[in-house]
């Protein structure tokens, strides 16, 4: 994917612990969902994924959309590869990516229902960051089977293909965000539940597959590129893909973060950024207060500065942003404002403590 685009990425790599949102909502309206994303994240405002409002929202079916020999029930509730069709699909396939045909990958309303809505309220003032959200290549490949329930990650040719077209994904989202808003830096997370099992003697997952599938989907995103794993995983090797924010669960899962010294330091001193998820995405954040949150990020940022990496504490909250921990589609609407209120709170209490 040849880039053409050119962004100003050494002012967006200091968000200056700006808020943002992994995407999911429990609302069902996309306008109303828009209109909450916006209010709640204006700096780094994202479209929302709404899986309650119906199956194809969901975030393996939303981006299966022109892969090949894929199948689609909608009435069924499921998603599956056909692999006696896949020879012909793959040469299809690849034949009109080549040729540069991106409209066969592009996310319809059906499965994107916030997409259009939110483009439409671009440029935002005050907005630096336009965000949209891919789901990653390792949890897509080992949730989506064939016919047989075999993880589509082990058909090799089936497999590069999904990778090729979830990149492609994040290019052409953050080709629409620049047509809506050129003053806005793309940000494309590619959201990676599934390494969390990363070292389990469950799955067979490759470390080396993992970071060359990654690096595909990051390669295709000429703004910032993220990953989000919503728990404990071999950071130290995701901190050594072409990932420009780490996004973690920072409320439950720190010290599995924070144990990766030499990577974290490494990241950092080439241009990295940190997404702290610091709100829990559950009950608990009824008694969590924005002063003990920020108070817990900065003395994380003060922790990570002394792995090294040439920055102190305060440099690394100039090169954060602030966050809930996980998506909010499984929480009650009630429960995803008064999160998403405390992400606000936390960052600004941040925000006015240094600059």
């Amino acid at each position: 994917m040849e880039k053409e685009i050119k962004l100003d990425l050494q002012a967006a790599r200091k968000p200056r612990c700006a808020t943002l949102a992994i995407g999911t909502l429990p609302h069902r309206d996309p306008v109303e969902a828009v209109e909450f994303m916006l209010r709640h994240n204006p700096e780094c405002p994202s479209w929302p994924q709404l899986p309650l409002a119906d199956f194809r929202e969901g975030m393996y079916v939303q981006y299966a959309e022109g892969m090949p020999a894929v199948v689609i029930e909608p009435e069924k509730k499921r998603i599956r590869f056909d692999t006696e069709a896949a020879p012909e699909a793959l040469a299809d396939f690849y034949e009109r990516l080549f040729a540069g045909e991106w409209d066969f990958l592009a996310m319809g309303g059906d499965f994107a229902r916030g997409l259009g809505p939110f483009l439409e309220r671009l440029p935002l003032d005050g907005a630096r960051y336009t965000k949209g959200q891919v789901t990653g290549p390792a949890s897509f490949g080992l949730t989506v089977t064939d016919a047989n329930n075999k993880p589509i990650l082990y058909h090799d040719d089936l497999f590069e293909a999904v990778v090729q077209a979830l990149a492609a994904k994040g290019r052409w989202q953050e080709e629409r965000f620049l047509e809506a808003a050129p003053g806005q830096v793309p940000v494309i997370f590619f959201d990676e539940p599934y390494l969390t099992q990363v070292g389990s003697a469950m799955i067979s997952l490759p470390p080396q597959q993992v970071v060359e599938a990654l690096n595909t989907c990051f390669s295709a995103v000429e703004g910032l590129a993220g990953i989000h794993v919503c728990g404990g995983t071999d950071w130290g090797l995701l901190a050594g893909t072409k990932a420009d924010i780490l996004h973690f669960d920072a409320a439950g899962y720190a010290q599995e973060f924070l144990i990766y010294e030499q990577e974290l330091a490494a990241f950092l001193e080439r241009g990295g950024i940190i997404g702290w998820g610091i709100v829990p995405t559950s009950e608990a954040a009824r008694a969590a207060s924005a002063d003990e949150l920020a108070g817990r990020v900065a003395e994380m940022a003060e922790k990570v500065a002394s792995f090294g990496g040439g920055l102190d504490g305060d440099e690394i909250l100039e090169r954060s942003f602030i966050s809930e921990s996980c998506g909010a589609g499984t929480l009650s609407p009630e429960l995803a404002e008064h999160c998403f209120r405390l992400a606000a709170e936390t960052a600004a209490i941040l925000k006015n403590e240094r600059w």
